[in-house]
């Protein structure tokens, strides 16, 4: 009978410290003159956590967090400074830089030069073979070199050799921002199966989206240090709003820019005018209202929409639908997003003012993080 309270990871007092030379020959003169040359960066301090059999952990964290040093550190292709990381099963790591495939190799030999690397028999790794093969729907490609391959066709062949070879603990780091949403689909429903069979999962992404479907715990990153750590219902909010207070005070320093030749037009306002939360298929009407040197300025404004992995999901402008410059030293404008087919989850949006040519850009201005309503487990961008 399996024992599900196993501590399958543990990590104990884990710190990276990176020494950084000004110079590289200061390296060699720091161990002939026996003189301090570098400065340290500190990318981990401290981090402890334990995960049992079964757990999955989702990493959240601004970029420079320390959230790819942490999975390296216990994927063991790092080195910790100080602190110990204790396994107890087959890691098999999905990391952003992918997991170490040949140029020069084509894909078959990568998949069993990758079972080499592992330590795997030949045998077993043929018993997957077409398994790996069918689910990257790779097989036109699999006797081409990689050095041929998309990043997103070698992160599909990454996802698909490392998810067929039994692991007993699962890292994935960003892996799921490259690639087609039809294969994110396909990789989300690998993950739950894997989640359903007990193995371990540790996910890091800047989808707080796919992290709430995918994880049971989160661990939230700040300057390389746990800001918090607990059930993903309760850090993911806290994650979000501190993201909320950031972009508002962001927003506050903006407000505060004055007309100049610099910015001879610039946003004053920009929010949007619907009721909160917002559901799949409202006409999301945004309000924007401009100021300008002069009435005679000519300019085109734009409104792009992101999901919060930062994959562009709108845009539109009065340049890009071909009307005339807008003038005038005060405009307020509507833009209406029609039916907005789009999924639910945490959205971004920017208003751009550019000058009449369309090429440069007098002022941008993001607006707080907007929600969706979530009103299924469906995944990708948005609904036809």
């Amino acid at each position: 009978m399996e024992n599900n309270n196993e501590i399958i990871i543990s990590v104990n007092n884990l710190s990276k410290i990176y020494r950084v030379y000004n110079k590289s020959i200061d390296r060699f003169k720091e161990i002939v003159f026996k003189q301090k040359l570098h400065k340290e960066f500190v990318a981990l301090s401290d981090i402890n956590l334990s995960l049992k059999k079964g757990d999955t952990l989702g990493i959240l964290g601004e970029n420079g967090a320390g959230k790819s040093t942490l999975l390296q550190l216990i994927a063991g292709t790092l080195t910790p400074s100080s602190g110990t990381i204790l396994l107890n099963g087959r890691v098999l790591a999905l990391l952003e830089l992918g997991i170490g495939f040949h140029p020069d190799f084509t894909g078959k030999e990568n998949i069993f030069f990758y079972g080499d690397m592992l330590g795997l028999p030949r045998s077993f790794i043929q018993s997957r073979y077409n398994e790996i093969v069918e689910f990257s729907e790779l097989r036109d490609f699999i006797d081409r070199p990689i050095k041929t391959y998309s990043t997103g066709m070698q992160m599909r062949l990454a996802f698909s050799l490392v998810s067929s070879l039994d692991p007993d603990i699962l890292i994935i780091d960003e892996a799921l921002s490259v690639g087609d949403m039809h294969f994110q689909k396909k990789c989300i429903d690998r993950i739950m199966e894997f989640k359903q069979k007990g193995v371990t999962i540790i996910f890091c992404s800047h989808s707080t989206y796919q992290i709430s479907i995918l994880c049971d715990k989160v661990i939230w990153l700040k300057a390389g240090k746990i800001e918090m750590f607990g059930d993903t219902e309760k850090v993911i909010p806290a994650y979000e709003f501190y993201q909320l207070e950031k972009d508002r005070k962001n927003i506050e320093r903006a407000n505060i820019l004055q007309l100049n030749e610099e910015h001879p037009a610039i946003l004053r306002e920009f929010q949007i005018l619907n009721s909160m939360p917002l559901k799949r298929g409202d006409n999301i009407r945004f309000r924007i209202l401009i100021e300008c040197m002069n009435d005679r300025l000519p300019y085109h404004v734009t409104l792009s929409i992101k999901m919060d992995n930062g994959r562009g999901v709108y845009v539109t402008g009065s340049h890009l639908s071909g009307k005339p410059a807008i003038t005038g030293k005060k405009r307020e404008i509507i833009v209406t997003y029609p039916k907005a087919p789009i999924m639910g989850g945490i959205y971004y949006a920017v208003a751009r003012i550019f000058d009449d040519k369309g090429l440069i850009v007098y002022h941008e201005k993001p607006m707080p993080p907007f929600e969706v309503k979530k009103d299924s487990m469906e995944l990708g961008v948005c609904y036809f």
